[in-house]
């Protein structure tokens, strides 16, 4: 084994793990048994040994905190050899990056948007206005959902599947058509289009996915278990050539199936990949062992999984417990008062309460209210989605383009302006009838008089 200093701390399964360079490998990471320390220690270990250059290497997470926390556990370890990994981000920021270099191959200009949720919403209300669907009856955002799970089959509107006698898929189709002709006349994308279109790209254009495969000589993913069916498309394009793409997962904490996630990309990984490695790490450095025992007991019942056997050094701690509650305010009410017996042993910022949705959060605060228990909300309203900062984010965006007729519709009254229904209906109808984006017809209406 090298005697390298980040491989010092690494116990033996984890320093196999980083060190195992050549061929498909796959980690079953039990919970807080140091992949991320893996994952880094690995990236680290390819650069050291001269294996790759950094820009040679893609390493995908599902959030963008996971990526910048990654590339600070690498510099650390890189010290006077630290550099930036280009390649290192989530699925979407990465193929974003690809869309932005190859948009013409999917008809689309390198400066398109991305649009969020809200806009997506806007857009679909305002084609089942013009196509007299009552929105009261079937919600934009249900209709959003059947478009994001045909989208993550990797289904542009051409290669939908219909199932038989299903009437209502049809009439989500048309609207799934006019809604991606829609983005293409405004030069955008929602996050379900940037993989698809970067699927698209490397399926039809066989230079660029040459290019590419070749190019990353390592593939790194983090928290395997939640891909879904177009990211395991897209992961097998880039791997192509020199197939060495490491996959860290856990299938007993796969719970994003209602978001599209297939387990099974996890479980026939060694399918997939010819001469797959399987290395399990199974010491737990985070919790005490009768909460191991406890998790390991209900989780074995589980029948599709890789398993595997956690344990720790650390002591058998507390025994856990099973309160049950007929209500949520007696809930509140028994947490309350085992909190105010906590709080004499430890501090309040040692105590927390975890909750599904945040909707379940009242109950503890009222009783915490009335019994002046102090507490912090962790969570809630997220800063880019917040009202103001959406709308100076609609400003850059119509800016930069003209042709942004969402961001437009945004901003038109904000700050107010008076600009009422019937005015912003003569600016529709003068854009649709000239092919025009809003912005422009806007302008052309005023320089003729037309509005005021």
């Amino acid at each position: 084994m090298l005697n390298l200093e980040y491989l010092k701390n690494l116990n033996e399964q984890q320093k196999e793990a980083v060190s195992y360079l050549n061929g498909p490998l796959l980690i079953v990471a039990g919970a807080g048994s140091g992949k991320t320390k893996v994952l880094t220690s690995r990236i680290a270990h390819i650069i050291k040994q001269k294996k790759a250059f950094p820009n040679q290497i893609i390493a995908v997470t599902f959030t963008n905190k996971a990526a910048k926390e990654m590339q600070n556990r690498v510099s650390k370890i890189l010290k006077k050899e630290a550099t930036g990994l280009s390649w290192l981000g989530t699925f979407h920021s990465i193929s974003a990056k690809l869309l932005r270099k190859h948009a013409p191959a999917v008809g689309l200009k390198s400066n398109y948007s991305i649009i969020d949720q809200d806009d997506q919403v806007r857009l679909v209300k305002n084609i089942c206005k013009a196509e007299n669907i009552d929105i009261k009856k079937i919600s934009p955002k249900y209709i959003l959902s059947i478009i994001d799970n045909w989208k993550n089959k990797g289904w542009y509107p051409e290669d939908v599947i219909l199932k038989k006698k299903d009437v209502l898929e049809k009439g989500f189709l048309k609207i799934y058509k006019i809604y991606q002709s829609k983005l293409m006349d405004l030069n955008a994308c929602d996050f379900g289009d940037l993989i698809l279109h970067c699927v698209k790209i490397f399926e039809k254009n066989l230079d660029i996915r040459k290019l590419y495969s070749k190019n990353f000589k390592y593939i790194l993913v983090d928290e395997y278990q939640d891909t879904n069916l177009i990211q395991s498309k897209w992961l097998n394009y880039l791997a192509e050539y020199n197939e060495n793409i490491c996959c860290v997962g856990d299938d007993d904490q796969s719970i994003y199936s209602w978001r599209g996630a297939e387990i099974k990309n996890f479980l026939k990984f060694d399918k997939i990949y010819e001469n797959t490695k399987i290395i399990r790490l199974e010491k737990n450095y985070r919790s005490t062992q009768n909460i191991l025992s406890v998790a390991s007991k209900l989780i074995e019942n589980n029948q599709n999984r890789v398993g595997k056997k956690l344990y720790t050094n650390s002591d058998n701690g507390e025994l856990v417990s099973l309160n049950c509650y007929n209500n949520g305010r007696d809930e509140a009410t028994g947490v309350g008062d085992r909190i105010e017996k906590l709080k004499k042993k430890y501090s309040l910022n040692n105590i927390s309460i975890l909750v599904r949705a945040i909707f379940q959060t009242r109950e503890f605060e009222e009783r915490f209210l009335k019994i002046g228990l102090p507490y912090r909300i962790i969570g809630g309203i997220k800063f880019y989605e917040r009202a103001e900062i959406k709308d100076c984010i609609a400003y850059l965006r119509i800016i930069h383009q003209a042709q942004d007729d969402l961001s437009f519709e945004r901003i038109i009254n904000v700050p107010k302006r008076s600009i009422g229904d019937s005015t912003i209906k003569q600016i529709n109808e003068y854009a649709k009838k000239n092919a025009f984006p809003l912005e422009v017809a806007s302008k052309k209406l005023l320089e003729n008089n037309k509005i005021k």
